[in-house]
């Protein structure tokens, strides 16, 4: 094994040491991991746990808090600053270190190291979660449905370190490079705050366009789905397409073979819909965040084949496809699809609704000139979104790069 990294701080030289961890670290030890149950509060001492730890940082959106009879209680579980956290269950093996923010703070079902002077924490969290670090960590991982790793096996486990000061210089640097992309991350949940908080006034009809004159659009009116789309029926006789598509919540209409290494269809695909570049499909299928299924546009192929379990539909004339993109990315039809969905008829996740009720469905729908409107404003927010996100993935890889080849 080579014992220095390909990419090194030039006024650093010599050996890198193998050592473990229970060598470094004084305490390696469980979180709180009892039976009891915490008493919740509004306010109080911030309670820890694995939702709550990513790669490198304490995710605060999520965090719960205890009562100080109960953080007393569990004295073994109050943290330190500088503390690693690593997850115990689930997404096993990740890690972050406890900020001032988080001093005194209490835990459950985390692993907590304490580190000694010999060793900068914040660098050893970025040894574990670099990609060497975790394939060497995924060793100690046992489970087949929800991954675990003991405390005491991470006591054995080596980590590869330079001297204290160069720790220390890895460790700022690579910090240096995460606030950029907390803050472009920031960026990037804000516009799409923003444009959740805008859909909502626009299909609630609170907020209204007007038109290049200044002019109120006219009232929107409630009407039947199959009075501004038509389904699609046809199949893919002859074999048109081979592509096998599939509903993805983040991408929309993807190949079956890119979104999960492989295909899930029939061999035989011509009595599949076939599905053309603008058309939309429903999934009748409910999942996190999707409680009514979901209904996606074709956007990144010109052609594709569904599954005759999809509902297909193109809109009409009278409707902006941008603005029916849209208005399918918020909830304001599920009433409509609650109402026809049949009461405990569930199968796998599928919602029983029969095709005929879903297009007699009704919804609210404006002038073809403000849907427009709408459509190309709402648009224009996913295309900032998207120019923001390629910016913090390309942050994303070349932090990935370095940490390559900075580590051994």
């Amino acid at each position: 094994m080579n014992k220095t990294p390909k990419l090194r701080f030039k006024e650093f030289s010599g050996d890198w040491e193998r050592v473990k961890v229970g060598k470094v670290f004084s305490q390696v030890r469980n979180g709180f991991v009892g039976t009891a149950t915490p008493y919740y509060v509004d306010e109080g001492v911030p309670y820890l746990q694995s939702n709550n730890i990513r790669k490198n940082k304490i995710d605060k959106r999520k965090i719960v808090y205890i009562n100080d009879e109960f953080h007393n209680k569990n004295k073994k579980s109050i943290l330190k600053k500088d503390d690693i956290l690593m997850v115990q269950s689930g997404h096993a093996g990740e890690c972050a270190v406890v900020t001032e923010e988080f001093e005194n703070a209490n835990c459950h079902a985390l692993i907590v190291m304490t580190p000694t002077k010999n060793i900068n924490s914040t660098y050893c969290s970025y040894y574990i979660n670099s990609d060497i670090g975790q394939k060497r960590i995924y060793k100690l991982i046992t489970g087949n449905t929800i991954k675990h790793i003991l405390a005491s096996e991470m006591k054995e486990f080596n980590i590869i370190k330079p001297e204290l000061k160069e720790q220390e210089k890895i460790a700022t640097f690579f910090s240096l490079i995460d606030d950029k992309i907390s803050l472009q991350d920031e960026k990037v949940e804000a516009l799409k705050d923003y444009k959740k908080g805008i859909m909502q006034k626009i299909f609630s009809r609170e907020l209204r366009f007007k038109d290049d004159d200044g002019r109120d659009y006219p009232k929107w009116n409630h009407k039947k789905l199959n009075s501004f789309v038509e389904r699609v029926t046809r199949k893919n006789k002859g074999i048109q397409s081979t592509l096998p598509l599939t509903i993805s919540a983040q991408y929309g209409l993807v190949d079956q073979i890119t979104f999960f290494n492989k295909t899930v269809a029939s061999s035989n695909l011509e009595g599949y819909y076939l599905l053309e570049k603008g058309e939309f499909a429903y999934n009748k299928s409910y999942s996190t965040g999707y409680p009514f299924g979901a209904i996606k546009r074709l956007d990144n192929y010109d052609k594709g084949v569904l599954s005759s379990l999809y509902i297909c539909f193109a809109p009409l004339e009278n409707i902006d496809s941008d603005f029916l993109l849209q208005y399918f990315e918020t909830s304001c039809w599920y009433k409509e699809i609650s109402m026809i969905a049949v009461e405990g008829a569930r199968n796998h996740g599928l919602l029983n609704i029969s095709v005929s009720d879903f297009f007699e469905t009704y919804h609210w729908i404006p002038s073809y000139e403000e849907q427009v409107k709408i459509g190309k404003f709402l648009c224009q927010i996913d295309e900032k979104v998207a120019k923001e996100q390629a910016k913090l993935d390309s942050l994303n890889e070349y932090k990935k790069g370095l940490l390559q080849q900075m580590f051994i």
